[in-house]
């Protein structure tokens, strides 16, 4: 089995956690979180401290993967660089739920979690640390750049381009062929018919442009 130890301990995590019990393919050695008490038990696996351990952990047991749970992304980002600097040969492993559905020739970086119920069609791929949320759809031959994300029961057409960091909001739909923007955001329920820019927030049916928006600015 494959040892695993996971950065973060909120809800998200907690998701995570079912994940890697129902594949029956990953150990949690345990959690690591600087806002909770070092000893503390969530789902039987015990927060062993924060991310200073990552050196001895690794010099303990080099064969120890990582999976970062946390749902920002943005932060997701700074917490993956952050233990990269302190470990650079760190490696980390996805979290697929055994019924999530993956079509041919998918391809998948590294950190990647699919969630429960979320279908990937054939010839798609996601980057390094994208979220698939439950009960999500991606089209077929379609992209998801590192660090972006889709919220539950989200349905990308086929043909879609999420740009890096983007965060396509709670039952949005992205009809066949259209391009999301690096660092924006698709507010909860839109229906997108056309191509939207970057670093801007987009929502409605149809989506229209809101506001733009900065680099690491809180959504969630």
């Amino acid at each position: 089995m494959e040892r695993v130890i996971i950065f973060g301990a909120s809800g998200h995590a907690k998701v995570i956690m079912d994940i890697f019990e129902k594949t029956g393919v990953h150990k949690i050695v345990g959690l690591l979180d600087s806002n909770k008490q070092k000893g503390t038990s969530i789902f039987g696996h015990k927060i062993l401290g924060d991310m200073d351990l990552v050196p001895q952990l690794l010099e303990d047991d080099p064969a120890l993967k990582f999976f970062v749970a946390i749902g920002d992304n943005w932060k997701r980002s700074l917490v993956v660089k952050e233990l990269r600097s302190l470990a650079p040969t760190i490696e980390f492993t996805n979290a697929i739920h055994p019924s999530a559905i993956l079509g041919k020739e998918v391809a998948l970086g590294k950190g990647v979690i699919i969630m429960a119920g979320a279908i990937i069609n054939a010839d798609s791929y996601l980057g390094d640390f994208t979220i698939i949320n439950t009960k999500s759809s991606v089209g077929h031959d379609s992209t998801l750049k590192e660090f972006s994300s889709l919220a539950p029961n989200c349905t990308l057409g086929g043909n879609v381009e999420i740009g890096k960091f983007s965060a396509i909001s709670i039952s949005t739909t992205i009809l066949h062929g259209k391009k999301i923007g690096e660092h924006a955001v698709i507010g909860a329920g839109s229906l997108v018919v056309e191509d939207t820019k970057g670093f801007a927030v987009h929502y409605g049916s149809p989506a229209k442009f809101i506001r733009s928006r900065e680099k690491g600015e809180k959504y969630l």
